[in-house]
């Protein structure tokens, strides 16, 4: 897992407070996720040894993702009632822990097979299929019609395209049962191609 600079632990009036959190714009959500880190940190780090071993630079580098991650979401932490968002960190770190520990076990076993570190890096993971979806529209058109879509929508392709979450997962971010996630995933990877397909003056035949 690499550190990114967004991941940066930054040190302000003597207090460490992760960049991510920083750099949101909106004051109320940058106070609010403020709150959220120092309150739940020390659950963060429980739940990340639980998947790492003890001084592994894994738990610091998956406690930063998670806040990231939490950063994005935070709108999803906002609604949520307070006694179960405590539920809803330990289950984004556990998602970046297992995601990052496929990705440990992906890496072993093409070493083993004797491929390079370029050849690994080219190579698709075993989660990359979850974009195929998108296969048959340019990456352009998409990044220029996402954020035509809704705040809901945004975030269902997010997690489970880019943060590669199980439905159940999702459900329990979203506070939805997890048949209703997989219906509106569906509608918004549907509306997504809409928005793309006008975008390039009207969807192309013969595609959903």
């Amino acid at each position: 897992m690499h550190r990114f600079p967004f991941q940066q632990i930054v040190e302000v009036s003597g207090t460490a407070i992760p960049l991510a959190i920083l750099l949101i714009e909106d004051d109320a959500q940058r106070a609010f996720l403020t709150e959220m880190y120092f309150q739940y940190r020390a659950l963060m780090y429980k739940t990340a040894m639980d998947f790492f071993e003890k001084g592994s630079h894994e738990i610091e580098d998956a406690v930063s993702a998670s806040v990231e991650r939490m950063c994005r979401y935070c709108h999803a932490f906002q609604a949520a009632e307070c006694n179960k968002r405590a539920s809803y960190v330990v289950v984004l770190v556990g998602n970046v822990c297992r995601n990052r520990l496929r990705e440990i076990k992906r890496q072993r076993s093409l070493c083993n097979d004797g491929f390079t570190t370029e050849e690994m890096e080219q190579l698709p993971g075993e989660d990359d299929v979850h974009g195929t979806v998108f296969d048959r529209i340019y990456a352009v058109d998409l990044l220029n019609s996402f954020d035509e879509l809704s705040a809901r929508e945004r975030d269902l392709i997010l997690m489970r395209h880019v943060d590669l979450m199980d439905y159940d997962e999702m459900a329990a971010l979203l506070h939805m049962r997890e048949g209703a996630v997989r219906t509106a995933l569906s509608r918004a990877k549907k509306h997504l191609e809409a928005l793309a397909g006008a975008a390039k003056g009207g969807t192309r035949d013969g595609e959903e």
